[in-house]
């Protein structure tokens, strides 16, 4: 419907927010001082009822109550088996944090990495705690999840066997931020054992709020050095991972495969005409080191000025080594890097900050979650979210330009080949909320990610309108000399990245089609096809090099959503990630400035989670979640006057009596047999029930009956809803599914937010996910009801009503 049409519009506002809802968020509403103020008083030591010291909070399986390794258990405070306890001996450092009994090097290798940033560790680790003067057997630790800081409070009970500590454990035995910081990640997510296995990306997110990413290493990964400086240099947290398909065990170069390690430093110096790039790494274990090239013992430190392998050499186990780069990526299999948050970085950032938009989410079954096929036929009901980059990133001098480079990075040419195109490096992520705890349920992550699709100047009628003939030249249509050469991207293989979606496509061109691209169809239309990368190139994994086609202007507006479904099958991506089965899934993309939409999907249509999608930029940039404003069209509440015909006039007459009014079941009499002819048509009876025809009578009438003007009223709508439901019920079932009802009430003239629509999708569908005519006559009813009620507030009954988002949902509540 146009967007001049008259229309009774709802406007939700917000609140104001109240003082201290910026900080950070009480988790299970405890709050630290106010538990340290009445232990101390009481003269007791806190014993948390919300993680209880005991066989529970250990595990569910291997670390389960009836497990071999929970027996011998003993929940002690560190004064009962350390003479001196501290909660940071002097500064906190690498060798703070050694792995103990617990599969958690991801999350160990993630802390020690924090180390090097005090700033950023205090966040985390709010000073002031000790076992010296106001000791009261309380500590508190400061998580981000989702959006928002948590602050985790726990009693310093600790897991230990025969007097020493079975998991986390610092270098300094009488030293305990580590133990706690590791209990308060294992209560946030419900017990210990949960914390098994992992990505180090998942706990550097946990810890400051950032953007993870992953890098998947190459023999010939160009950039690889500068790339890792670049991190460093802009305070990101950098680990490396050594995958293995039978667990841990150490090579005979000293490195542990299967374990996660921190990437702690970078350095490069010239031997000659030979330039060395050296990376520093350590061992979450506190030992265990390489011994190859520029470990401890190596010669080659040797040949270096006595300054420079002064500064750079610590002849110690402790875990901290240097390799070359040659080495680290043979040895190597996956870098991550976590850029951090503007909260986090302050307002001066070294190597410059991020812009930042955070949107929350759900993919809801028989609603939204439409699968990750642009060619499936629920694509479309997936979030979808409009990003516009407004400025190009600043052209940067390196002798070396990484995956993020300037405007020359690989990938970047201009219209004369080899010219510069200024792009904008954008990192997005989407993140699985409240996974990990649902282990002990049997359930994991699934496997999700997102499409990137660029928004142009045309439509997608215009860009596919005037195709005749031509060597791969549209209007709309953007086409690249093939022989760019093959560039390189984060997270852009699948290799190492989880669980793959199913069928997802890994060949080149022929596989189009069968996602669901529009392959055949463009291809005898002079349209060059793109070539698909099996891996790692400039889009990710299988993205298009050579054409992309843009996003009509419409899905520029925030209004008429169910128009998704005709133009989104007909798009080609401009990047995508891969989809994993990971908490965090990201891309560092990058693209130039203009209009974007990212759809977030789960791989399978159906699957349910909530999720938290971020945009980070280097440069501004503006991100909205394309929604529908809540309206309706004043013809759906204003039906025009239909007569009844006399025999149903007649029945009317007959059933009201000398009262002249119906009741419930007066009316649901009459609509038995006033519905009879659409039965016949119907393969299920179209009836309505008692209950549906009570909320009639205080929608249409006065609650209590019906009259025959308000009867003529309501006739006229069921006849334009029957109409409606007819058009959309196309196999003539007597049902619509949960997609089709949200189309339906669209044509019905009630344009509606996603928050509403899945309340709606939710209430009315029956647990075969589908629709029938009493339902969609019961939520017809009810939007109608709800938006005269906010038309008599206008006048001419059209404009706009402001409504607080309490006061909105107290309207549209349904009972």
């Amino acid at each position: 419907m146009a967007c001049g049409s008259r229309r009774v519009t709802i406007q939700l506002v917000d609140e104001e927010a109240g003082p201290g809802t910026r900080g950070p968020k009480p988790f299970r509403g405890q709050r630290y001082e106010a538990i340290r103020a009445a232990c101390l008083d009481e003269g007791i030591l806190f014993r948390d009822p919300y993680f209880p010291a005991g066989p529970d909070a250990l595990g569910y399986d291997e670390l389960g109550p009836d497990s071999e390794k929970a027996k011998g258990v003993e929940w002690l405070r560190p004064h009962e088996f350390c003479a001196e306890p501290q909660f940071i001996c002097e500064d906190m450092s690498r060798t703070d944090v050694c792995q103990g009994r617990l599969g958690n090097c991801w999350f160990l290798a993630a802390a020690a990495s924090l180390t090097l940033y005090p700033r950023l560790l205090c966040r985390v680790v709010p000073p002031g705690q000790g076992f010296q003067g106001g000791y009261a057997g309380v500590f508190h630790f400061q998580l981000w999840q989702f959006g928002r800081w948590v602050d985790v409070v726990v009693d310093d009970r600790l897991p230990v066997r025969d007097g020493k500590l079975i998991f986390v454990r610092s270098d300094q035995r009488n030293e305990f931020w580590a133990p706690l910081l590791e209990k308060a990640y294992a209560k946030l997510h419900g017990s210990y054992e949960v914390m098994r296995g992992g990505h180090m990306n998942e706990a550097f997110v946990d810890f400051t709020g950032g953007v993870g990413e992953v890098l998947y290493l190459r023999r010939d990964t160009p950039g690889l050095f500068s790339a890792l400086r670049h991190a460093l240099a802009k305070e990101s947290l950098v680990g490396a991972t050594a995958l293995s398909d039978r667990g841990e065990y150490r090579t005979e170069d000293g490195l542990v495969k299967g374990h996660a390690y921190s990437v702690t430093g970078t350095y490069k110096v010239s031997l000659g005409f030979t330039k060395v790039r050296l990376l520093r790494l350590r061992n979450p274990w506190g030992r265990v080191e390489w011994t190859g090239a520029w470990s401890d013992s190596c010669p080659r430190w040797d040949a270096l000025p006595a300054e420079c392998r002064d500064a750079l050499l610590v002849k110690k186990e402790d875990g901290e080594f240097w390799m070359g780069l040659e080495d680290f990526v043979r040895c190597f299999n996956t870098v991550q890097v976590c850029s951090l948050s503007p909260e986090v970085l302050g307002p001066s950032p070294a190597g410059g900050g991020w812009h930042i938009h955070t949107f929350q989410g759900r993919w809801v079954r028989g609603f939204n979650s439409g699968g990750s096929q642009p060619g499936n036929e629920t694509f479309w009901t997936n979030p979808q979210f409009r990003l516009t980059l407004l400025e190009p990133d600043e052209e940067e001098d390196d002798d070396e330009e990484g995956p993020w480079g300037g405007w020359g990075a690989a990938g970047a040419w201009g219209p004369a080949r080899g010219g510069r195109i200024p792009k904008c490096t954008v990192l997005l992520s989407l993140i699985q909320r409240n996974r990990r705890r649902l282990r002990a349920q049997g359930l994991t992550y699934l496997t999700v990610g997102f499409h990137v699709f660029q928004v142009g100047p045309q439509g997608l009628a215009e860009a596919a309108g005037d195709r005749r003939g031509g060597a791969g030249k549209a209007e709309g249509v953007e086409v690249r000399d093939r022989t760019e050469p093959r560039a390189w991207g984060w997270g852009g293989g699948e290799r190492g990245a989880g669980k793959v979606a199913q069928g997802a496509d890994r060949s080149r061109v022929q596989r189009g089609s069968q996602m669901g691209w529009p392959g055949q169809g463009l291809r005898g239309r002079g349209v060059m096809m793109a070539e698909w990368e099996e891996e790692g190139g400039v889009g990710g994994s299988d993205s298009p090099r050579s054409s992309s086609l843009q996003i009509p202007e419409e899905l520029l507006g925030l209004w008429d959503s169910p128009r998704s479904r005709a133009l989104l099958p007909g798009l080609l991506r401009a990047d995508r990630s891969p989809f994993c089965a990971r908490r965090d899934v990201s891309r560092r993309c990058r693209l130039r400035p203009g209009h974007y939409l990212v759809v977030p999907s789960a791989a399978r249509a159906g699957d349910e989670a909530d999720f938290t999608l971020r945009v980070f930029s280097e440069r501004r940039h503006t991100a909205v979640e394309i929604d529908d404003v809540i309206s309706a069209d004043l013809h759906a509440l204003l039906v025009p006057y239909v007569p009844l015909e006399l025999g149903l006039e007649q029945l009317f007459q007959e059933l009201a009596g000398e009262e002249e009014a119906l009741s419930a079941p007066q009316l649901q009499t009459l609509l038995s047999i006033a519905l009879e002819p659409a039965r016949s048509h119907a393969r299920t009876p179209r009836e309505i029930g008692l209950r549906t025809c009570e909320q009639l009578l205080r929608c249409f009438g006065n609650g209590r009956s019906l009259t025959l003007h308000h009867f003529q009223q309501l006739w006229g709508h069921l006849l334009e809803w029957q109409a409606t439901f007819d058009k959309f019920d196309e196999d003539a079932s007597g049902t619509m599914n949960s997609y089709e009802l949200r189309l339906a009430l669209n044509a019905a003239g009630f344009h509606l937010n996603n928050q509403l629509t899945q309340a709606l999708t939710s209430r009315y569908r029956d647990s075969r996910l589908q629709v029938d005519f009493e339902r969609f006559v019961s939520c017809a009813a009810q939007l109608t009801c709800i938006f005269r009620h906010c038309s008599r507030q206008l006048e001419g009954g059209e404009g706009v009503v402001c409504l607080t988002r309490r006061q909105w949902m107290e309207v549209a509540t349904f009972s």
